[in-house]
């Protein structure tokens, strides 16, 4: 770990700029002790105090360095049990548009278009004229006022599915709709099954509430429901987590009868579903949702972030009957409320079509991005969806994802291995992650199509020094 004295001051005292360099040393060098393996998921830290006795550093150098760590998403601080280390689960979010000979970052879920910024332009013109305006300096209540719930209601509803507005939760996106359904849900203990390639949010929350996430096979139509079964006999299981619609990160669309015996194995061992549908939306022909099979076990999630843009940060969470009291407990404990600014642009371009329409723009983008895809990759090695923002390509030997993802870095692209997505060390389809959407251009898309396929036709090679 990294060691030095905060040596240098200032004519008056004060810390100079090399107390600065002093805590970006110490959490780099955390942070590659964390990816190393030294600090695996769900350790902790030294303590604050003990490491700066250790490095002969002030604690308000150890203490910025660990902030800095919960910034990139490696390290959750808790005031009872220290900091825990994520595991890296959260990605680090560079900027939108970086510089030009930066590497081609395809690892986030960005708009593809800039409708919406359109779109808020005029919409904050003309939002003083809203009766709702004067709300937007009160406090609300924490699961959301009535008209914010009834268009969550509105923005979740399918074929079959009409949630109702009192059972709505409003959050402040999707990963917070996810932490107050396990604050609800899990306790201190458990287990959850989820595909062995899942969301890496879940995987975040895991050392937060101390459980443990199994995973579960899957193929082409969903997770293996014979595995979900077996694994409810012999684990306290709590809950299941699916995305079953452009499942995250391998783009699977559970079918119907996947769905209905998933069901079935809740229902016989008492078992909660978590369905994180945050793209949903965006699937024209949509299949019944699991929370309109099973409404009485189902938490049934949505979002506006992956659909309109991370700017608007609002989820809505529909829980069973006897658990919204719960959740909306939990944004309280969190977050106090969802934030009124947000919730009132959220509903208006539900209510209006607004959101209707930037959805269609992001969609007619993300289509003509799919056929690049198609058309510049190995088709064998792809699962697609016309409908879905990234892709997934499935590596051939000798490749390892891992390998992949660093000499893809070193020729200038940014893409998620497959091990950023997995729940444990069992073995795992070697593949990579490709946000179509997060390019800048079309143009940018392509060359960084072109330097991935050249990639592939190359051998793993040893990568030395920093990637």
């Amino acid at each position: 770990m990294a060691s030095g004295k905060d040596t240098a001051r200032g004519a008056n005292g004060a810390p100079a700029q090399a107390k600065r360099s002093t805590y970006v040393e110490v959490s780099s060098s955390i942070e590659n002790e964390i990816r190393s393996g030294i600090y695996p998921p769900g350790s902790r830290l030294p303590p604050q105090r003990q490491l700066a006795t250790e490095l002969g550093i002030n604690v308000s150098t150890v203490s910025r360095a660990y902030k800095e760590l919960q910034l990139r998403g490696l390290v959750i601080g808790s005031k009872r049990r220290g900091s825990l280390v994520t595991g890296g689960a959260m990605p680090s979010v560079e900027p939108a548009q970086p510089a030009s000979n930066a590497a081609i970052d395809l690892t986030v879920n960005r708009p593809a278009t800039g409708e919406f910024l359109n779109c808020l332009a005029r919409t904050l013109a003309e939002l003083p004229r809203d009766p709702r305006y004067p709300q937007l300096q009160e406090y609300q209540p924490p699961q959301g006022p009535a008209w914010a719930r009834a268009a969550g209601a509105r923005w979740m509803a399918a074929p079959g599915f009409a949630p109702a507005p009192d059972h709505v939760v409003v959050t402040s996106g999707a990963q917070h709709g996810l932490y107050a359904v396990l604050n609800s849900l899990i306790g201190t203990d458990g287990v959850i099954l989820a595909d062995q390639l899942t969301y890496y949010g879940l995987k975040a929350l895991a050392p937060v509430f101390q459980f443990e996430i199994v995973g579960i096979p899957s193929d082409r139509d969903g997770l293996l429901t014979d595995e979900v079964e077996r694994a409810c006999r012999r684990m306290p299981v709590k809950a299941i987590f699916t995305v079953p619609n452009l499942q995250n990160p391998t783009v699977t669309t559970m079918s119907l009868e996947r769905r209905m015996a998933l069901v079935d194995i809740a229902r016989r061992h008492g078992v909660a579903i978590i369905e994180d549908d945050v793209y949903g939306p965006l699937v024209s022909q949509r299949l019944p949702t699991i929370a309109s099979l099973c409404p009485e076990l189902t938490f049934h999630l949505a979002a506006t972030s992956k659909i309109l843009a991370p700017g608007l940060r609002l989820g809505y969470l529909l829980s069973p009957p006897d658990s919204s009291a719960l959740c909306a407990e939990a944004v309280r404990t969190t977050a106090w409320m969802p934030a009124p600014m947000s919730m009132l642009i959220a509903s208006i371009w539900i209510e209006d079509g607004t959101a209707r329409h930037i959805m269609d723009a992001q969609l007619a983008e993300i289509r003509a991005r799919q056929d690049l895809a198609r058309e510049l990759l190995p088709q064998e090695l792809l699962q697609t969806d016309p409908a879905c923002m990234f892709v997934w390509l499935k590596l051939p030997p000798p490749w390892r994802a891992d390998d992949f993802a660093a000499n893809a870095k070193a020729r200038g692209v940014v893409v998620m291995p497959s091990s950023a997505f997995a729940v444990d060390r069992s073995e795992i389809e070697h593949g990579v992650r490709i946000n179509l959407a997060c390019a800048t251009s079309r143009d940018q898309l392509v060359s960084a199509l072109r330097l991935l396929t050249g990639t592939l036709k190359d051998r793993p090679r040893a990568l030395f020094g920093t990637i």
